[in-house]
């Protein structure tokens, strides 16, 4: 993983999802340093890439969620050349383009009960992505510390709404958290209170 990410990570385990560019001010003065960045239009999408690298936070593209990049089997390609260096993606084709580019890359896998279990883990395998998006971050907690501990690095996310569910989450070997929730962007899971 890339030693940058997993500083700031390590600072602040909450990664800020922007839907669209709206919250784009909102996480530039929020204390969370990661973003991912989904539903942003192509043609927006180079402006605020720049502009949340220039105030010095670190982005991952939701590859999957960019209209028009998602099919694309140059979208990886363009990504990097607008600057991206991170990109998460529910493909494992995908994770493979990027790995090959040299992009830090995350994997989304939805789990939904026991017998889905064994395709994601197997997709892991295929992908070799740097980290896991494991959805929703409640399902966390059922998985045995064992096979926590031989996933890549976990961020959890989905049903992520309190403080408590991100203690929960970093308590259960969650690297970190990812939420939309503004409100979350500033918790520190070792504080007794979210800071305003």
């Amino acid at each position: 993983m890339d030693r940058s990410l997993g500083a700031r990570l390590t600072r602040h385990p909450v990664i800020a999802t922007l839907y669209g560019a709206d919250q784009i001010d909102a996480f530039i003065d929020s204390e969370a340093e990661v973003s991912i960045v989904a539903n942003v239009e192509l043609r927006r999408l180079q402006p605020v890439i720049a502009t949340l690298t220039k105030a010095g936070k670190y982005v991952i593209v939701n590859i999957d969620s960019c209209e028009g990049l998602s099919q694309d089997k140059g979208g990886v390609e363009y990504l990097a050349d607008i600057g991206v260096t991170s990109l998460v993606s529910t493909r494992v084709a995908t994770i493979q383009r990027a790995n090959r580019a040299g992009m830090m890359t995350m994997q989304k896998v939805f789990v939904t009960d026991r017998s889905t279990w064994p395709r994601s883990v197997k997709a892991l395998e295929q992908s070799d992505a740097n980290l896991v998006q494991l959805m929703p971050a409640p399902m966390l907690q059922h998985l045995p510390g064992s096979v926590r501990k031989g996933l890549p690095p976990i961020v959890a996310s989905g049903f992520v709404s309190t403080q408590d569910d991100i203690r929960s989450a970093i308590a259960h070997d969650a690297l970190a958290v990812s939420t939309s929730d503004q409100r979350l962007w500033a918790c520190d899971p070792q504080a007794k209170t979210i800071r305003k």
